[in-house]
């Protein structure tokens, strides 16, 4: 199905309609196919290789697709269908820092959230800007994540750069509004909510570290190994609840032993950086309501 044909189909019908003719049409193979683009990361004496989609997840065929935001129980629906993981922040970074085409925002007031129009035109957009060129695409969506942050009934989101903001490069504090992307790691939305500006990207359900595939969940919940994929320690929820259970790649290695390094070396792309507690984003709403009480 082409994206015009989709969006024809259900341009009128509600979000849970739309979405799950989405996942239906993804479990059959339907989806755009970006390929894949390999990140390698390097933190003291390891080197990881993983695989991440050159695009976010669309449906239709190239020169008529249409991106589509997902909640994130449905887009882990996918992912486990398919054997492939969500990006963490650190993930949703590097991918932006290696993709070939770094796209400016395009931002739009978002029209009742779930609008399956304003996601067509938001779609347009970006290809336009996209303009014939080819390559992995970064910078034009938020991502859909999973991390520490993590709480039930809630979806965690991160990314949309600016051009040349680093946060986990940066040595500035992540309160500095310069050096950080449009929207900061955050919880303050249920899952229930999406609008024009998320994107799913997928991730390999497997990579390689020193030359060994291992799963890509496994290093994520790894002590040491978790460096090369995440900024917050071991990922302790690296799926979103889903209906159906995980398709686990095979073959793999088993976790390598890794006794706890006596230094901890400096990181080559970032620097670790531990989210506050309650989060910026949390802070920012408490204060927004405590205002509108006072008005």
């Amino acid at each position: 199905m082409r994206g015009s044909e989709f969006l024809a189909t259900y341009g009128k019908k509600p979000w849970p309609a739309w979405e799950l003719a989405a996942v239906d049409l993804a479990k059959k193979g339907e989806f755009v196919d970006w390929g894949w683009c390999e990140v390698t990361i390097k933190k003291g004496d390891l080197t990881g290789v993983l695989r991440v989609q050159r695009d976010v997840f669309a449906i239709g065929e190239q020169g008529d697709v249409l991106r589509l935001p997902l909640s994130p129980e449905r887009a882990q629906e996918i992912a486990n269908h398919q054997g492939w993981m969500l990006e963490t922040p650190l993930i949703s970074y590097l991918a932006w820092r290696a993709s070939d085409l770094k796209l400016t925002r395009q931002a739009m007031v978002p029209n009742k959230g779930a609008d399956l129009a304003q996601i067509a035109e938001h779609s347009r957009a970006i290809d336009n800007q996209i303009a014939g060129r080819s390559g992995s695409v970064a910078g034009h969506k938020k991502s859909v994540v999973v991390g520490n942050l993590y709480q039930p009934g809630k979806v965690l989101i991160f990314g949309w750069y600016k051009p040349e903001p680093d946060l986990f490069d940066d040595k500035t504090a992540l309160t500095n509004p310069e050096r950080q992307p449009r929207q900061p790691y955050s919880n303050v939305h249920g899952n229930f909510y999406l609008d024009y500006s998320h994107g799913i990207r997928f991730v390999g359900g497997t990579m390689t570290v020193n030359g060994q595939e291992l799963l890509t969940a496994d290093v994520m919940q790894h002590p040491q190994l978790c460096a090369l994929v995440s900024h917050e320690g071991p990922v302790r929820s690296v799926r979103y609840p889903a209906p159906n259970k995980p398709r686990v790649t095979s073959p793999v290695g088993p976790l390598p032993p890794m006794p706890p390094p006596a230094s901890q070396p400096n990181a080559v792309y970032y620097t670790p950086y531990v989210p506050t507690t309650p989060s910026l984003a949390d802070v920012g709403l408490q204060k927004m309501m405590q205002q509108g009480k006072k008005a």
